[in-house]
């Protein structure tokens, strides 16, 4: 079977430094958008009323449809697929010295706790994506990443989120993105619109790790207009309700004195203890946006899994 893969080219004039000196930043072009889809790979966790993973699940206890029609559930993974996870940190004046080092502890024990075939992507930003660690093993590369970093400047969430979906995950590699962000954004190009448009046409679902306390610097063309100290900005949390909506994924909220390390770790696990189901579109019309429902043949179960994907 050919699972759903998803190319996605991503242009808003964005400015991209990397962890190579030579990369050229991202070129500014139209965003362009193309797949190809024989067969559709769906992740889905499954927990009861208390919240715990469901296991043991077979083909046959799922019912999907996919725009309203039934379809049968060719077969299903549980635990086997390697992850690819892409953590996302904000390093604009919203982040202070002891925050930035809790962040760098917090990512530095999620690498501990991947998989022997698992990696991890690191993107920081601020106004703009100042540093990117490609999918690695390499602890101490991704250390010294965020030790280099130096908290300053306005907040671009929507662009940092939009460059980190650009490129095709591998089919046979399971895509998690995780952003710590307090929800703000003063400097991004891009639209929100956009971003919901990129996250529907990828594989990756997406969680937040939210501060529900921190000091919130806003700036309006590199210069600082005010700061606020108490409740994390807001405006932008609607935005981040609906990217966990649209690919299953969660918003964890945090308090000022939570343990980021477990934060991180539940985050993944939450996305480790998911099924993979697989089904090939019978009935309906192949090209355009499917919107797919998936549910248990059990009472007590609730599932948590996206809630469509594109087809060209």
């Amino acid at each position: 079977m050919r699972i759903a893969g998803v190319a996605v080219a991503f242009a808003a004039g964005l400015t991209v430094m990397s962890a190579a000196p030579t990369q050229d930043p991202v070129p500014a072009q139209a965003p362009t958008f193309r797949s190809r889809t024989s067969g559709v790979m769906v992740d889905a966790t499954v927990r009861d009323k208390n919240r715990r993973s469901v296991t043991g699940l077979k083909a046959g206890d799922f019912e999907l449809t996919d725009n309203g029609v039934p379809q049968q559930v060719n077969d299903v993974s549980y635990g086997k697929l390697p992850i690819d996870i892409t953590v996302g940190l904000d390093v604009s004046h919203s982040v202070t010295g002891s925050l930035l080092d809790r962040l760098r502890q917090g990512v530095v024990q999620l690498m501990g706790d991947l998989g022997k075939d698992d990696r991890l992507k690191l993107v920081l930003f601020n106004m703009r994506v100042t540093r990117i660690i490609d999918y690695t093993r390499d602890v101490k590369a991704v250390e010294r990443a965020i030790r280099s970093a130096t908290a300053g400047g306005g907040t671009s969430l929507v662009d940092a989120m939009s460059v980190s979906l650009v490129s095709e995950g591998p089919t046979d590699r399971r895509q998690l993105v995780v952003f710590f962000t307090d929800g703000s954004d003063s400097t991004s190009t891009s639209s929100e619109t956009m971003m919901l448009g990129v996250a529907r046409r990828t594989r990756a679902t997406l969680a937040f790790v939210v501060p529900s306390n921190i000091t919130t610097v806003n700036t309006v063309n590199g210069t600082t207009i005010s700061v606020r100290a108490g409740t994390s900005n807001s405006s932008y949390h609607p935005l981040l309700n609906a990217l966990a909506r649209e690919t299953g994924g969660t918003i964890f909220p945090v308090g000022g004195s939570t343990n980021l390390s477990s934060a991180f770790r539940q985050v993944l696990n939450e996305f480790r203890n998911a099924y993979v189901l697989y089904f090939g579109p019978q009935g309906v019309e192949r090209q355009g946006y499917h919107q797919i429902e998936v549910k248990v043949k059990r009472d007590d179960a609730q599932v948590l899994a996206r809630r469509g994907y594109f087809s060209y």
